[in-house]
């Protein structure tokens, strides 16, 4: 990355004093204009230094990776313990032939924006008969989300005879997203589509990313709200493939 300028360095130290700050924040402290204020903002996005939040709020990516971070380590146990009664009743049910399922996992599909290196033109959830589906919602804005990708790439290279992941990803436009997906970490080789507003909605609205839907028989059996850790998504699909073998 190119040595940044005085204006750069500025409006750095403006959001570091001010995690959250919006644009007319530092718009105000900056006295920068617009549309070289916008130019400004896109280049540290660009070079993962900023990071904007609900599309207006803007962190040092850093400090936001940390409070992230930090909020998972708090919401963990609990978590895992929220999973662990689920299974129980996977369990009780598979023991009367029936599951513990949602209704019907709303249907996704669409152009994969990946197709060099997933091998797949287009995606059609109900048409996919794989043991296990895990739908993952991302945004390339979403530390978190780009933290998970080469774990999804690694466990996807291992396990996909018996998983299919499709990344779905919620960027207002797909401007750059396909470049994103064949450039980050050598390349993202599940299948990604762009979300529309519809699949946004059938989900639960995603208040936030990333949320990931682990599906079996087309029913959604488990569904995690933040960045997912390798032990988890072994857990839960290992679970499920248990379930499925019986």
């Amino acid at each position: 990355m190119e040595e940044l300028d005085s204006y750069q360095k500025l409006i750095l130290k403006i959001i570091s004093e001010k995690p959250g700050a919006d644009l007319f924040f530092i718009k105000e402290k900056s006295g920068i204009p617009d549309a070289q204020l916008k130019d400004i903002i896109d280049f540290l996005i660009k070079n993962h230094l900023v990071f904007c939040a609900n599309n207006r709020n803007f962190y040092l990516e850093d400090s936001k990776i940390s409070e992230i971070g930090k909020r998972n380590k708090q919401v963990l146990s609990m978590s895992i313990s929220l999973s662990l009664v689920i299974f129980a009743f996977l369990f009780i049910f598979q023991a009367n032939k029936s599951y513990a399922y949602t209704p019907h996992a709303p249907n996704i599909k669409g152009t994969v924006l990946n197709q060099k290196l997933s091998g797949y033109k287009k995606i059609n959830l109900n048409k996919i008969h794989k043991n296990v589906i895990i739908v993952n919602f991302w945004a390339t804005w979403c530390p978190p989300c780009r933290a998970e990708i080469p774990m999804l790439n690694r466990f996807y290279k291992k396990n996909r005879k018996n998983v299919e992941i499709i990344g779905v990803n919620v960027n207002v436009t797909k401007n750059g997203v396909r470049n994103f997906t064949e450039q980050f970490n050598g390349g993202i080789t599940y299948p990604v589509v762009h979300a529309n507003i519809l699949d946004i909605e059938n989900y639960g609205g995603l208040s936030e990313v990333p949320q990931t839907f682990f599906i079996m028989h087309h029913k959604i059996v488990f569904h995690w709200t933040g960045q997912l850790t390798s032990g988890l998504l072994e857990a839960v699909t290992q679970k499920i493939l248990h379930i499925e073998h019986k």
